[in-house]
């Protein structure tokens, strides 16, 4: 603990001393202001219409020419079409001027810059006018980063993350700041679970069943506007998949293994041409797992000796699943675009488990010993389908979108399950037992939104829109028992289940936002009717209200000297019980530990206050936060002696929840070759609940710290390493952002999560001359000290758990890009021609 402050220390003050100390003049590419020297790929694209200013007309056959602005030599031109309308594509970036003139008419001239993270330049409705000039209009963006600060919004941009590198999201949002993900692949923001998103939508897919390779990029916001859904404790996490929109034929293969039987395989490819743009992907990652976990419980019972319960499970699992994915934008002309794409996911997965349970007297001599051997069976198959339309208006910043998503899942499990039972001395006391389960499960879910964004003056703009979604999910769970004697297998009642529910949430939102001078304003309302019903062996359940809910939202922000900012936001939250914490079956699975739904369930509303400040440097960013959240009606779990030796947990709602912390993040270029992104969050929890007339009360303080260290090595070497620690921390549940679904780690006021630490280690070396070839090596948890370990403790009882899964591990793969140039991978070819706009190829 005292080594990890240390380290922790250290390197904050050295990355705060040098700030003053790094060089101010040249960005990284060695021009002012982040631009790039040198050749650069051509991937840019400038569009346009012109018309007449008086009958409003388009202009046909006009010329329209782009010129560089150093010495205003040639770089592209062409004439304008029937409707008026130019484009130009393969441009190379930098800042150009484009030159519009027509007989009869005054020559325009029109600043236009083309960045890596602005390809597309929209020069909007241009209004020729005979005598009459115009003056220039000038527009310059800035460059794309790896890891994007703001003030409401990170972007982590994971392509560059050699550490996930064939991979899942799971291992993407490990290495991402801010974000804590544990053994079973529950995701945690400031303490709490954020709303899963991908491609800015509510999936049915987990993290583990997206490769990493098909991430462009993470957008963590924790505390998002009206115009976002309301659901989730600490904001929202949003996956962006990769789409490719550069001209010609690209695109990259993947290959790897890993210690333990694991490999994994990618492809993608992206081609465009005229007015189609395809894309499609693919990922195959196959794994073997192992599983390990001990608990330890101790029982007191009014008028009875001390009792002790031991537990010990061994568990390996093998599988693989496959990611499709395939799309294409259709760009009818140069302000509307259609979009289509298609996802396919599959998996299959075995899984065995030893389990071992010892009952043991006030004197720890064993009484009762259960042995218990399953081994179960797992496939899933996922499908979703999106269509887009986005219209952009001559005016800048206006646009209309629609979107439309579906997305239909089916899942079956088959389950054998042998139990021997043995008396303390091992001895046999029982006929072994045979039981086996067999679950079907489907779910539907869809989406209709559409959003409008109209700017109403220089600065502010009027957002509004509405939004549908449907959910349906169904299963059915049997359980049969062999008969010993007989040989004939009997339906188990009292543990089958057969159950489905309906959720609808139907939502609309305005937000209008504006500055004067250098402060700035936005405030926003969100209206949701949320609407649902389940049904378990026969009997409905409606325990939520369909009562309209509002959210609102308001950021203040304030420009300071020396490219600082301050700003103060609010938003309200909710998040609702999701069915299976809703339905009142009780889960026998694990006999010593069972667990029941409660229909009694109210959703939990946040409060959450967030004050921020961003000070950014040529080549340094800070931001630091202090944030409140409060709770009402938290979701939680409560944990209670059964039966003598077995435990129940039930979910019930805390009277109050308070958090309330800071988090620092600084990215540093120290030096030209070495980068550093650290982030430390320092949180404080009160949770208080009212259970069988007797109040539990758990408070805690605790911290969490990432390290992110790049290093740029002679020979096209580049090294990694990512560092993580997790203090201890009251237990907290983690409804709603898990990478398994439903699942909960068994947590409460009653709990404590013990802390950890893990090291990440990555090399990456390129080949080719253009760097077209790569090889990366990684060593995932250095130390082999990735672990969950949990106490929990009452006047009844005491527990302590402890479940380690497989984390160390070596992974080796390769990766070759083809087609045209990226700008952070590849050179470009010299001597394409006096305008430089021939084709550049990695082969």
């Amino acid at each position: 603990m005292k080594l990890s402050y240390n380290i922790l220390a250290i390197l904050l003050l050295f990355q705060l001393q040098v700030f003053a100390q790094a060089p101010q003049g040249k960005r990284p590419g060695g021009m002012p202001g982040g631009m790039p020297g040198g050749n650069m790929p051509q991937i840019g694209r400038v569009y346009g219409k012109l018309l007449d200013a008086s009958t409003g007309k388009p202009i046909e056959y006009a010329s329209v020419a782009l010129l560089k602005q150093q010495d205003s030599s040639l770089i592209t031109g062409m004439l304008t079409q029937g409707n008026g309308d130019f484009n130009f594509e393969k441009l190379p970036f930098g800042p150009m001027i484009a030159r519009i003139n027509f007989m009869g008419y005054i020559t325009i001239y029109k600043k236009v810059t083309v960045t890596p993270r602005a390809t597309d330049q929209d020069l909007g409705n241009i209004k020729m006018k005979p005598n009459v000039k115009e003056l220039a209009a000038v527009e310059v963006t800035g460059q794309k980063s790896d890891f994007q600060l703001g003030i409401d919004k990170k972007i982590f941009n994971v392509d560059r993350n050699l550490s996930s590198v064939g991979g899942t999201a799971t291992d993407v949002l490990k290495n991402v700041p801010a974000v804590n993900v544990d053994i079973d692949g529950n995701v945690k923001v400031r303490n709490a679970s954020p709303t899963i998103f991908v491609d800015g939508r509510p999936s049915t897919l987990t993290l583990d069943q997206i490769p990493a390779d098909a991430i462009e990029s993470v957008e963590l916001i924790t505390n998002p506007s009206a115009k976002y859904d309301a659901e989730g404790m600490s904001g929202i996490l949003n996956i962006v998949l990769k789409k490719n929109k550069k001209a010609g034929v690209n695109g990259m293969i993947q290959g790897g293994i890993a210690t333990g039987e694991k490999y994994n395989g990618s492809g993608n490819i992206n081609i465009r041409q005229g007015k189609v743009n395809f894309f499609a992907n693919y990922s195959i990652n196959a794994n073997r797992n192992w599983g390990r976990g001990e608990t330890n419980t101790t029982y007191f019972q009014p008028g009875k000796d001390t009792s002790y319960q031991d537990q010990s499970s061994n568990s390996i699992s093998k599988g693989s699943f496959q990611f499709g994915r395939a799309g294409l934008d259709y760009f009818i002309d140069n302000r509307n675009t259609i979009s289509l794409s298609q996802n396919i996911v599959a998996g299959n997965f075995k899984n065995t488990e030893d389990l071992r349970t010892v009952s043991s007297n006030y004197n720890k001599d064993p009484l009762m010993e259960n042995l218990r051997n399953s081994i179960s069976e797992f496939e899933f198959r996922n499908y979703t389908t999106q269509l887009g339309w986005k219209h952009t208006y001559a005016k800048p910043k206006k646009e209309w979108t629609a979107d439309f998503s579906l997305s239909k899942s089916n899942n079956s499990r088959d389950g054998d399950i042998y139990t021997d039972y043995l008396d303390g001395a091992g001895n046999t006391t029982l006929p072994s037992s045979f039981q086996y389960q067999r679950t079907k499960g489907s779910s539907t879910f869809g989406s209709l939104q559409t959003d409008f964004v109209n700017p109403v003056s220089e600065n502010g703009k009027l957002e509004f829109g509405l939004k549908g979604t449907y959910r349906d999910y169904s299963s059915d769970y049997k359980v049969f028992d062999r008969d010993n004697d007989s040989g004939e297998d009997i339906y188990n009642d009292r543990l089958s289940s057969a159950y489905k529910y309906n959720e609808q949430i139907y939502a609309g939102y305005v937000n209008f936002s504006n500055s004067i001078g250098n402060f700035g304003y936005q405030a926003g309302l969100r209206a949701e009717q949320y609407i649902y019903a389940g049904e378990s062996a026969g009997v409905k359940y409606k325990p939520t209200k369909a009562v309209p809910g509002l959210y609102p939202s308001v950021y203040l922000s304030q420009r300071l000297k020396n490219e600082q900012e301050l700003q103060l936001n609010y938003s309200r939250r909710v998040n609702r019980p999701n069915f299976f914490q809703l339905i009142p079956y009780r889960d026998f699975t694990d006999p010593y530990n069972q667990r029941e739904g409660n229909p009694n369930l109210k959703p939990e509303y946040t409060n959450s206050f967030e004050f921020s400040y961003m000070k950014t440097w040529k080549q340094h960013n800070f931001l630091a936060s202090v944030y409140f959240r409060n709770t009402n009606n938290m979701i939680s779990t409560y944990t209670e002696p059964i039966q003598g030796d077995s435990m129940l947990t039930r979910f019930v709602n805390a009277n109050r929840s308070n958090s309330y912390g800071a988090e620092l993040t600084l990215k540093n270029q120290l030096f030209k070759i070495w980068s550093l992104t650290t982030n430390v969050n320092l949180f404080q929890t009160d949770l208080s609940i009212n259970t069988n007339n007797e109040q539990s009360q758990n408070s805690g303080f605790s911290w969490l710290a990432k390290i992110n260290s790049e290093v740029k090595l002679p020979w096209n070497f580049t090294f990694q390493q990512n560092y993580q620690y997790q203090a201890d921390a009251i237990a907290l549940p983690s409804s709603g952002g898990g990478g398994r679904g439903y699942m909960m780690i068994p947590t409460s006021t009653q709990g404590t999560i013990k802390g950890y630490h893990t090291l990440d280690l990555s090399i990456k070396k390129d080949f080719l001359k253009n760097k077209a070839l790569s090889v990366t090596l990684t060593w995932s948890d250095v130390f082999d000290t990735r672990e969950f370990g949990m106490d929990l403790a009452t006047a009844s009882y005491k527990q302590s758990s402890y479940r380690k899964r497989e984390s160390e591990i070596g992974r080796l793969n390769i990766s070759y890009r083809f087609g045209k140039m990226d700008m952070q991978l590849f050179k470009r070819k010299s001597n394409k021609g006096e305008n430089g706009m021939g084709d550049i190829q990695a082969f």
